[in-house]
């Protein structure tokens, strides 16, 4: 019998390491919780947002702006007060009891009508929420991928046209010359380059809902029709970046909009795309979503022009970034290589060939299930913070150790109530 109970025992265990094994896999579940978050590195535009019990304190500095109200979606508060400075500074005070603990959206609305959303907890007090993103968001960017020149040949003409990628680049070169002029600084050249795609590229509604190709993420076709989803907006960023010399990357994942709730963001579907720049001065990737930072829209073949949202999504911290942005994949694109490759200048291998096309085909698709999630409004959302069962984690693996260890546990079990019976 102590036998028995040796194998019982054993069996138990096992079965309770097995049924925690995709809680280990994932490792993106939330951990300590902070009780402050600074929007941004942007010593002009940026927020501090501190919680202390039912307390919310916000304050910080917008040169060119300041808030108006501040509010959190879903919950009545009892108390608010909010004061700007004619410098810039400001500081506010929001005090809200809701009826449930849950996520909630705090919600600052500035003079300029910039809406700024950040998601918090409510857990008997106000918290922001810590979902494990920020660091494993650093790790990604360890990983970058170089795409041959090849591939950003068709990220500037769909077709790989070479009088259209050469047109292009000289757009862009002149767009670049127009924007930065004679600034040194990278950091500023990369702040007025996605204000001005901000200002003068709108969301492509209709592409989203319908389809969305090489075509409409082309920069060639972004340019010449001031629309595209978020593949576009990134691409043409990352291109004037590239000219203005600040090395830069796309950021492939996904983002809190449509299906995707911040519950659902670490294991979520891939809904966006958006970039990183290498800020050489202070040796560090400096966050931005150039798609975001577009308040314009396109749909039903007509323009709605607002005001761009400037600095909102400009050099985020990470701790901010990951409130709502989940990098997968990280790509590094060379368009001012293009022309060459396409002329044959370069010498290519057929890897690199085979590479090309797969980073074709992977737009195609990848922008069809972006649009899903970027259809939905960007900046200022509603979320029921449903849970989908999974989240579209792939537990096959753990289903089948699961069972293999059982089955071996059980004939375990058998084997030693035989031996037990015949002693």
């Amino acid at each position: 019998m102590k036998k028995i109970y040796v194998c019982l025992l054993s069996a138990i265990i096992a079965l309770t390491v097995l049924s925690t094994a995709p809680c280990f896999a994932l490792n993106l579940e939330e951990t300590d919780d902070w009780n402050q978050l600074i929007t941004s590195n942007y010593k002009d535009g940026f927020m501090t947002i501190d919680t202390e019990g039912d307390r919310i304190k916000i304050s910080g500095v917008f040169k060119n702006d300041y808030p108006k109200k501040i509010s959190i979606m879903g919950a009545d508060a009892s108390e608010e007060h909010l004061r700007a400075e004619n410098d810039g500074t400001f500081s506010g005070e929001l005090v809200c009891t809701p009826f449930e603990n849950s996520y909630y959206h705090l919600r600052i609305t500035f003079n300029s009508r910039l809406i700024y959303v950040y998601t918090l907890k409510y857990n008997d007090g106000w918290s922001v929420p810590d979902n494990g993103i920020a660091e494993a968001n650093e790790k990604k960017l360890q990983n970058i991928t170089s795409a041959p020149p090849i591939a950003a040949a068709y990220y500037l003409s769909a077709e790989g046209n070479r009088d259209e990628a050469e047109e292009t680049l000289s757009e862009l070169k002149r767009i670049v010359g127009e924007v930065c002029g004679d600034e040194k600084d990278d950091y500023v050249k990369a702040m007025k380059l996605i204000d001005w795609v901000g200002a003068n590229i709108s969301y492509d509604h209709d592409a989203a809902e319908n389809s969305v190709t090489m075509d409409t993420v082309a920069i060639h076709n972004v340019l010449e029709r001031s629309r595209t989803t978020c593949a576009g907006f990134a691409n043409t960023f990352s291109a004037l970046l590239e000219i203005a010399g600040i090395r830069s990357v796309n950021l492939k994942g996904a983002a809190v909009a449509g299906e995707v709730t911040y519950e659902e963001l670490p294991v979520g579907t891939e809904n966006h795309e958006f970039s990183a720049f290498w800020y050489e001065a202070e040796k560090r990737w400096v966050y931005c979503d150039a798609c975001w930072t577009s308040n314009s829209s396109y749909r039903d073949g007509n323009y709605k022009w607002e005001i761009s949202g400037g600095t909102k999504h400009f050099d985020i911290t990470g701790e901010a970034f990951a409130l709502n942005h989940r990098i997968d994949k990280v790509e590094e694109r060379s368009y001012t290589k293009a022309l060459a490759a396409l002329n044959g200048e370069l010498s290519e291998t057929a890897a690199e060939k085979e590479e090309s096309h797969v980073t074709e085909s992977e737009t195609r698709e990848g922008e069809q299930t972006t649009a899903k999630g970027a259809s939905a409004p960007k900046n200022d959302y509603e979320s029921t913070f449903d849970k989908k069962e999974n989240n579209g984690e792939n537990l096959t693996p753990y289903i089948i150790i699961g069972l293999t260890g059982v089955m071996v546990i059980g004939a375990g079990i058998i084997l030693a109530v035989n031996k037990n019976k015949k002693n």
